[in-house]
């Protein structure tokens, strides 16, 4: 196994430990903050500033990487981590929502680090082989489903009795096994320079007259995606919540979403390198219009499970497709500039599709918020015909599949 490849794995790890973290957070932030929160309006606010930490620090972590080094700064993430997990737990035992507001913006800053995983592993890799760094470390999302329900029930076996304060402890052992996994990982460079002495730094493919635009086509389509994603994942849940049955109904269908968007990670690589950027990122735009006309219907499951399923695949492949797509728009010496900039961007839009859902749900209902997701991947799929043209009108060469 080459050091590339290890570091890929290692990675992939460390990417599973954080949405371990980042799913049992959903899962009880909410709950906790109603029993500790002084007034209603407050339940939330844990949470939503935890969202606030990660697009705030997003640009400054990313520099702080160019400055130090990825290794260093991703095991201060770490301790963000182990640092949440304690506070958190000490907040609920002693009934301190301030405690808890602690906990949330100490776990938003270890995401904050976290989301840059992925890019790590495309440092000093070939540009056509980036994409499958990228998909193997964000299939270590499949782990984290598996990780996540086991260990909150399992740690409410050992701590019964103790509410929630559990889960918080999670995050610190998430903490120190990714602290001790980062400490083996080969290849942490200083941004993008080649991690094997002697191994001159791979060129970006796209060169300055169309970087700028192609950055931002990346952009768009990781944060476009990840918005539509998670305002459409939480009105599934209002929309199925209804009835008997209805809570194991969400459960079942939010775990198949998670799965779908996260197991084609597997094959998402190799799809980039045989199809090319274009071609996936334009397949990840069809699938989010098809998965809004297949739940207009109604919200019955029928409908919104299947879209739910088709949402997870085009989220995979248009935040995977944009994030392999953005390491062939910049030179290495301005991969944490560029990286920062876009994780700002995708977390934000991320960060308004979860906060407008409620809001959303309410004033235009399940098919007319699914309306939204048609203008979104037009857009997309407009700016992809005009790079294509101008990428086939310059000679480009542009990371897609040679036609035969």
């Amino acid at each position: 196994m080459t050091r590339q490849q290890q570091r890929v794995y290692l990675l992939a790890l460390c990417q599973a430990l954080f949405l371990t973290c980042a799913v049992a957070s959903v899962s009880v932030a909410a709950i906790v903050g109603s029993e500790l929160a002084p007034t209603p309006w407050m339940t939330t606010l844990p949470y939503g500033l935890q969202f606030a930490v990660v697009i705030l620090c997003a640009y400054p972590v990313s520099r702080l990487m160019g400055a130090l080094g990825r290794r260093p700064v991703f095991l201060m993430g770490a301790c963000f981590a182990m640092a949440a997990g304690v506070t958190g737990y000490l907040a609920i035992r002693g009934g301190s929502f301030t405690g808890l507001i602690l906990s949330h913006v100490l776990l938003g800053i270890f995401i904050t680090h976290a989301n840059y995983y992925r890019f790590a592993a495309t440092d000093g890799v070939e540009a056509e082989l980036r994409g499958r760094a990228v998909a193997l470390v964000t299939a270590g999302g499949v782990l984290a489903g598996i990780l996540a329900p086991l260990l909150t029930l399992e740690a409410g076996a050992l701590f019964e009795g103790q509410s929630f304060a559990h889960s918080y402890l999670i995050f610190s052992l998430a903490g120190a096994v990714t602290f001790l996994v980062m400490l083996t990982v080969p290849g942490l460079n200083a941004g993008g320079t080649a991690p094997d002495a002697g191994k001159a730094a791979p060129a970006p493919a796209v060169p300055p007259a169309m970087a700028g635009f192609g950055a931002f086509l990346a952009m768009y389509c990781a944060g476009a995606g990840y918005m539509v994603m998670n305002l459409l994942m939480v009105q599934s849940t209002l929309a199925l919540n209804s009835g008997p049955g209805s809570h194991t109904l969400v459960g079942v269908a939010i775990q198949l979403h998670v799965v779908a968007m996260f197991l084609p990670s597997f094959f998402t690589g190799r799809l980039l390198e045989r199809l090319g950027h274009g071609r996936v990122l334009t397949f990840g735009f069809l699938l989010l219009a098809l998965s809004a006309l297949i739940g207009m219907p109604g919200r019955a499951p029928v409908f919104v499970v299947p879209s739910l399923i088709l949402l997870g695949v085009a989220w995979n492949f248009l935040y995977v497709g944009g994030s392999a797509f953005l390491t062939l728009c910049h030179s290495p010496e301005r991969a944490h500039r560029i990286q920062g900039i876009n994780d700002t961007v995708v977390s934000g839009l991320a960060a308004v599709g979860a906060l407008t859902a409620g809001a959303l749900y309410h004033l235009l209902g399940w098919s007319g918020s699914l309306v939204l997701s048609l203008p979104v991947a037009g857009v997309g799929l407009a700016m992809l015909v005009y790079w294509q043209r101008a990428a086939a009108a310059s000679g480009l060469w542009t990371g897609e599949a040679s036609e035969s």
